[in-house]
């Protein structure tokens, strides 16, 4: 008889096995190790919790941030094949949450096997989160069956942020990003990644109009710096040249979809040609594809109608139809409710506002008009700054205003002042951040008819400045401003000629210019 292989003596080992742990099952039900697993009952049959879980729910939508409410459901399942009694539940949460006289533990008298009970409960998020956090919690089951069952845990995202306590908002209006501009209005790809770099080493962090609206209608937290960058159109290169850059600073942007150019593939791709017949420059444009592929990263799309019409020109019946169903196209491909849409051509009208509601958006956008102030926001007049080729890239934090940390005040009489007589004028430069700054230096013009007399010593820059093409200009690396502090320049200065003329003055500050308000004096002949 020929003796068994190897590999056959272990093929004999695995049927031994399996008789061996049947055994165990069949004969030691109460062993410890099988009741810590699913819970045991007296006659033997099994008990279970595994299915139960949690659900959590953003009140608001969207990203979560700190302050926000969220709805929480619980499910609690008898997923075994026996009565359980006497179920304690207990929702393990923590520190970052708070209660609001809501419950977290629950008692059940019984649950049949397959049966299940729900329970909803809300919770706030505390306020001090600084850090993108993610924050977990869990459920405690325990019942007269089972003694203990631990559900997995169950995690969300919170995204770090510093209260919003400003009034601006910057909202950039961009056009194509292209290595190869055709026309002015289009941006440099290397301008599109300066600005994102300087928005980042200021601090600012993107949010969408969704973001806002939540702000608005439920107060939502936002980044203490926010900034929403927007590209009309849908061009491809948003795609393929922004699109890299935005995930390389972290950041997300609106797009402003003209839907009908929109196509399904490489097949059927379009060209700005579609909604611009006299195009000199050919542009590509997005395809579904890839606006879902940066949907899911984070970026928003909104309408800019179907066929990029003057819909401040247009009949109420089309305007209705041309932003009905570019809202239709955006949310049956995306699944996301868009609220908010860009005026084509900046041809915004007054009259049209009524109708907005009426086509389900919430608010409108211009391309132009400045800063946006949230003091006075109109959701159907919302204001954009003009991006194009044309703004040198040293001068984007001033274009945009984006070091508010520091402002610059000044003093000076009402008096009338008479040719020959000194007065004083006083410039007070706060930082009002917690951190310090480094001035780089002070600027001041002024116009022919006043002339500097003396630096004041009793202020805190004492010395007299240099001149530069007509410029006083003060310049040093030691005037470093404290967190919550100042310091200031005290001029004595002089009319020469009677007339009304404008004194300017600014402060050169990490790469841009803070100006101050011009300075209008009279001077009179005595």
């Amino acid at each position: 008889m020929k003796s068994l292989s190897k590999k056959s003596k272990k093929l004999i080992y695995i049927p031994i096995l399996f008789i061996c742990v049947t055994v165990i099952f069949l004969f030691f039900p109460g062993c410890n190790l099988f009741n810590k697993i699913k819970g045991n009952d007296k006659d033997g049959a099994l008990s279970s919790f595994s299915g139960s879980r949690i659900k959590i729910t953003d009140l608001n939508g969207g990203d979560l941030y700190p302050g926000e409410s969220l709805e929480v459901n619980i499910n609690i399942v008898n997923s075994g094949s026996a009565e359980v009694k006497n179920i304690k539940v207990n929702l393990i949460l923590p520190d970052l949450f708070v209660l609001d006289e809501e419950e977290t533990g629950w008692a059940i008298d019984a649950l049949d096997a397959g049966e299940e009970i729900s329970f909803d409960t809300s919770l706030n998020l505390i306020d001090n989160i600084t850090e993108d956090t993610e924050v977990s919690c869990k459920l405690e089951i325990s019942s007269d069956e089972v003694d203990s069952f631990i559900s997995p845990d169950y995690s969300i995202k919170v995204y770090g942020a510093r209260p919003f306590e400003g009034n601006y908002v910057p909202i950039i209006g961009l056009h194509a990003i292209e290595d190869h501009i055709g026309e002015p209005i289009e941006l440099y790809t290397e301008q599109f990644e300066e600005l994102c770099r300087i928005l980042k080493e200021n601090g600012y962090e993107t949010i969408t109009f969704t973001d806002l609206l939540n702000y608005i209608d439920y107060g939502k937290a936002l980044p203490e710096k926010p900034v929403i960058i927007t590209s009309d159109d849908g061009y491809q290169d948003v795609y393929t040249n922004g699109f890299p850059i935005l995930k390389k600073y972290g950041y997300k942007m609106t797009v402003f979809l003209v839907t009908g150019a929109i196509g399904n593939s490489d097949a059927d791709r379009k060209t700005n040609k579609y909604f611009n017949e006299r195009a000199s420059v050919i542009r590509t444009i997005l395809t579904w594809p890839e606006i879902i592929e940066m949907d899911e990263y984070g970026c928003e799309f909104l309408s800019h109608t179907v066929n990029h019409i003057r819909l401040g020109q247009s009949s109420d019946e089309e305007f209705l139809n041309e932003l009905r169903q570019s809202k239709k196209d955006i949310e049956s491909h995306l699944d996301k409710e868009v609220l908010f849409f860009a005026w084509p051509y900046d041809n915004n009208s007054p009259s049209k506002w009524p109708l907005i509601p009426v086509a389900g958006y919430r608010g409108a956008v211009r391309y132009g008009n400045g800063i946006e102030d949230m003091r006075t926001l109109n959701l159907y007049d919302i204001k954009r700054v003009e991006f194009n080729s044309y703004i040198p890239s040293n001068q984007y934090a001033s274009y945009l205003n984006l070091n508010r940390n520091l402002t610059i005040e000044y003093l000076i009489n009402n008096d009338i002042k008479e040719t020959g007589q000194e007065f004083t004028l006083e410039y007070i430069i706060k930082n009002v951040d917690k951190t310090y700054v480094k001035i780089n230096s002070l600027e001041l013009e002024l116009p022919d008819d006043i002339e500097l007399v003396e630096v004041d010593p009793a202020g805190y820059i004492d010395r007299y400045p240099g001149i530069s093409n007509g410029t006083y200009m003060w310049v040093s690396d030691s005037y470093i401003i404290k967190g919550d502090n100042e310091i200031n320049l005290i001029l004595k200065l002089k009319g020469t000629n009677p007339g009304k003329s404008i004194i300017q003055f600014r402060a050169a500050y990490n790469g841009s210019y803070i100006d101050c308000d011009d300075i209008e004096v009279e001077i009179k002949n005595r």
